[in-house]
C-alpha cells in the first residue's frame, strides 16, 4: 500500500504575516462532533448541540506574550503521528479572579480552546481530545519594574494538525 499522497506543494508566501496570539476563546466541553472540510472547521456540536459565541470565554492577553506552538512527532518504529498543540497565555497583574479561573482550568479535562492569532486566523487546541490545561506559575518579580504576572500553557495531543476554525463560531 503506498502512504505518499502528496498532491502539491507550498509557494512562498509574501511578507504580511505577523506573529503572536491577539485572543484566547475558551468554552466547556468535550466536543461530540466537528463539521470540518479541509482542514476548517465550520460547527463545533457539545451535548447535542451547535455552540457559538455565547458559549465561549474570552481571555485577553498583553499584546506580544502569547504564543501558539504544534510539535508533530512521528514514530516511523511504531508507524504514529501525533500533534502536541500548546497555547502559552501570559496575564499581568495577579488577582484572586486569575487565581480563581487558574483553579478552574486546572481541574477541567476537555475545554475547547480557540486561538485567534495575530493574522486574524482562528485555530483549535486540542479539539479533538479535548484540551487542558498542563501547566502555570504565578510570579510577582522583584524590581518594581519586573512582571508581575501568571503564565499559562493550555494543550492537547491529537491525532490531526491544528484545524482553524470559522470566526463566526467564536464571535458574533
Amino acid at each position: 500500500m503506498a502512504c505518499s499522497n502528496i498532491v502539491a506543494g507550498l509557494s512562498r508566501d509574501c511578507n504580511t504575516n505577523q506573529g503572536g496570539i491577539e485572543s484566547i476563546y475558551i468554552a466547556n466541553g468535550p466536543v461530540q462532533s466537528i463539521t470540518e472540510t479541509s482542514g476548517n472547521v465550520t460547527a463545533i456540536t457539545v451535548g447535542g448541540s451547535a455552540i457559538g459565541p455565547s458559549d465561549f470565554f474570552e481571555f485577553q492577553t498583553p499584546r506580544q506574550t502569547s504564543n501558539l506552538n504544534s510539535t508533530i512527532t512521528v514514530s516511523q518504529e511504531a508507524g504514529t503521528a501525533t500533534f502536541d498543540q500548546q497555547l502559552t497565555m501570559v496575564f499581568n497583574k495577579m488577582n484572586t479572579d486569575m487565581r480563581n479561573q487558574l483553579l478552574l482550568l486546572s481541574e477541567a479535562t476537555d475545554l475547547i480552546i480557540i486561538a485567534k492569532d495575530n493574522n486574524s486566523v482562528f485555530w483549535s487546541v486540542g479539539l479533538e481530545r479535548g484540551g487542558y490545561m498542563i501547566s502555570g506559575t504565578a510570579a510577582s518579580g522583584t524590581a518594581y519594574a519586573d512582571a508581575n504576572q501568571m503564565q499559562i500553557i493550555v494543550g492537547g495531543i491529537e491525532a490531526h494538525p491544528m484545524y482553524t476554525v470559522d470566526s463566526s463560531i467564536v464571535v458574533a
